[in-house]
């Protein structure tokens, strides 16, 4: 049984390069044993093994140190891998994280993220449609004074669906890279930046399965962010190998003061039409 000299966590065998659990380059370690030979060929001879997956269905849990599902598609298939990778990361994210690799490209995880959370967003922006839809025909029922029909033929424009959906991959890009970058720095401030931010952006790309509650009408959205937290949370902690709490203070401080940012602005925006409909009277 070969351990890790750094962290003396169990090694897979044939060893890789990088360590599983720390991440140390197991090359570069002179006591490092056995010596670090390359990695064989994936997938290897043999694959999948007898059994595998487990009870004959699924693909089961990722191999520790080894790929998601997601980053196995050659093998495993566009559609199973990305059905597989967010089944693991909704039902197992502890497991799903503990095992992701948090090194090896960001395109893999930002690929997945911008799919799953395109589907979220195509979702969430058709409810929206059909919501503005039934307003505006309640505003118009509403009476026929010039206010009411300007702000009818407002809601009514279809500028917001065209924007969502063509530059909706864009914006997932865009969060993606600012959001892992503000949870990076917390855990900088907290002292819980065990990886590098590769590590941290990876846990952000693959936390966008939760983006597929967004098809739910009504709740779904909301259900959506409660869980996307969660997954953050757990994601940071085990890619990082820190506690819950302090990966929960690296997610929540930042959204608590973006939440307090956004009601201010709101807060604002209210008074101020309510200070602009109290001149026209």
């Amino acid at each position: 049984m070969t351990q890790c000299p750094n962290c003396h966590a169990v090694l897979p065998e044939p060893p890789e390069r990088f360590c599983p659990s720390c991440g140390t380059d197991l090359a570069a370690v002179p006591s490092a044993t056995p010596p670090y030979a390359p990695p064989p060929a994936y997938p290897p001879a043999g694959y999948p093994p007898p059994g595998y997956p487990p009870g004959g269905g699924g693909y089961g849990a990722p191999p520790p140190g080894g790929q998601t599902p997601w980053e196995r598609r050659d093998t495993l298939g566009f559609l199973n891998a990305l059905i597989e990778t967010t089944k693991q990361v909704l039902s197992q994210p502890a497991a799903f994280f503990r095992s992701m690799p948090v090194t090896g490209g960001i395109g893999n995880p930002m690929l997945y993220a911008v799919i799953v959370g395109y589907v979220g967003l195509f979702a969430s922006t058709i409810y929206n449609l059909v919501f503005r839809s039934v307003l505006t025909s309640s505003l118009s029922r509403m009476g026929g004074n010039s206010d009411m029909e300007r702000l009818a033929s407002y809601m009514q424009g279809g500028a917001g669906l065209v924007v969502n959906l063509i530059f909706g991959p864009v914006f997932i890009v865009m969060g993606l890279f600012i959001s892992a970058g503000v949870f990076h720095l917390a855990l900088l401030a907290l002292g819980g930046a065990t990886r590098g931010f590769e590590g941290t952006f990876r846990v952000a790309a693959y936390s966008q399965a939760a983006s597929i509650f967004n098809v739910i009408p009504g709740c779904g959205g909301l259900i959506g962010l409660v869980y996307a937290i969660v997954l953050l949370v757990i994601g940071l902690s085990e890619a990082h190998g820190i506690s819950r709490g302090k990966a929960a203070a690296a997610v929540l401080v930042p959204f608590v003061l973006i939440c307090c940012c956004c009601l201010g602005i709101v807060g604002i925006f209210i008074f101020g039409m309510a200070g602009a409909l109290g001149h026209m009277r």
